[in-house]
């Protein structure tokens, strides 16, 4: 299926590294770190999918959604304009969109044995209580329920942080990024906090993931200031990359008394395999795995499918800058730019790009998730799972043979 440009340019719109403005890591105060203690969900790789799109909307894979409100970008927006007409369309999708037999199907004929579940801080009744979202606390806590009837693991992935990690669609709050101001701090704190109380103990929680995507806005005079107060010199990237450290260190204090032993704490690599280090995290307690996204529809990483499909930049990241942390492939697709040569051939190429892209994964991380499960939109299966493998593009009859590991 060839994509029309206006799609290719709603993916770049979507999944632009632009915004965030990647730079070196920051260099921290010299404390003890203690290495993650090997857990036995350290096994070869956990295969998941994400339930993206659905606790969390996105307006390119919800489209009808979003019809209803054309200037909305983000799910605040929605939410917040649509009045009740948008809130019942909402609810109608949520509770039809991903149900158990879902979850059935993904453990029983999908090869899936852990789901990316991406969560806002209104997953729960008293966060949402005062904002125009709608609370996610029950389906939430239904896929736990269901994961534990199935024998899978949930991954639940912090995608919208008040004041918004990256002022991004996807975090459910576009045009900010204010995670950190004083008071959103304090409250994402208690939204964690509340999370790992609810959940934390569920038997089929693999791991939390504390922020999806977090991203950097061009640093202001006033940025300048703060970073000179505090660090004695004008470095506000610097000052902005150890603030977000010690928010993972103070959330991962907050949630170790709360999630079970075997519990990962997943910190996002922000685009950057080089972002976080041991030596970076160092004041971070727990069993750390470092989260990294990996898209092929945009870019000059390839001129034609066979170079796209033998995925030389994914495996120069895994091979090259992985760190001394696990690293698990969060978000990946089958997706390319239709105009790479060879796109429209027939569908040897994405069975191709996907044992490729699944065999690296599972060679050097320790988890994949696949974007998405399925999306709300016709005529993009690059983007779905459920449709690659009813297309042939994924077996997992082959999960584990040499063709994937």
């Amino acid at each position: 299926m060839v994509w029309a440009s206006p799609e290719i340019d709603l993916c770049k719109k979507v999944f632009t590294a632009d915004s965030f403005l990647i730079r070196n890591p920051a260099e921290f105060k010299n404390n003890s770190f203690k290495s993650p203690s090997p857990t036995n969900l350290e096994r070869t790789c956990w295969r998941g999918v994400n339930l993206g799109g659905w606790l969390v909307l996105e307006k390119w894979m919800a489209p009808d959604l979003f019809a209803l409100v054309p200037s909305a970008d983000d799910e605040r927006s929605l939410l917040a304009e649509g009045g009740s007409e948008a809130r019942d369309a909402v609810a109608k999708f949520r509770e039809t969109f991903i149900t158990q037999e879902d979850l059935h199907w993904l453990r029983h004929e999908g090869g899936i044995d852990a789901v990316r579940l991406p969560v806002g801080f209104w997953c729960l009744d008293e966060f949402a209580a005062s904002t125009p979202m709608m609370s996610t606390q029950r389906y939430v806590d239904a896929v736990f329920d269901w994961a534990e009837k199935y024998g899978l693991k949930v991954l639940l992935e912090l995608h919208g942080l008040v004041g918004s990690q990256n002022g991004e669609h996807h975090s459910g709050d576009s045009g900010q990024l204010a995670w950190l101001q004083p008071a959103n701090r304090e409250r994402n704190l208690k939204v964690i906090r509340a999370c790992a109380q609810r959940w934390g103990s569920r038997e089929s929680l693999l791991g939390f993931g504390l922020g999806n995507e977090v991203g950097e806005k061009e640093p202001t005079w006033l940025d300048q200031l703060v970073a000179f107060l505090n660090l004695g010199y004008f470095d506000a990237t610097r000052f902005y990359w150890a603030s977000v450290a010690q928010f993972y260190a103070d959330a991962a204090t907050i949630v170790q008394k709360h999630l079970h032993p075997e519990a990962i704490l997943v910190l996002d690599t922000c685009w950057d395999m080089e972002r976080w280090t041991m030596e970076a995290l160092r004041d971070v307690p727990g069993n750390i795995w470092l989260d990294y996204h990996h898209y092929q529809c945009m870019g000059n990483e390839a001129g034609n499918v066979q170079e796209h499909c033998q995925a030389v930049e994914f495996e120069g990241l895994l091979t090259e800058k992985m760190q001394s942390l696990p690293v698990i492939i969060g978000e990946f697709s089958l997706a390319l730019p239709p105009s790479a040569e060879g796109y429209g051939d027939g569908t040897a190429w994405p069975k191709q790009f996907f044992q490729r892209q699944a065999s690296l994964a599972e060679k050097h991380a320790s988890a994949w998730f696949f974007w998405n499960y399925k999306i709300a939109r016709e005529g993009w299966p690059h983007w779905s799972y459920r449709e690659s493998v009813e297309r042939g593009w994924i077996e997992p009859k082959l999960f584990g043979t040499l063709g994937y590991s």
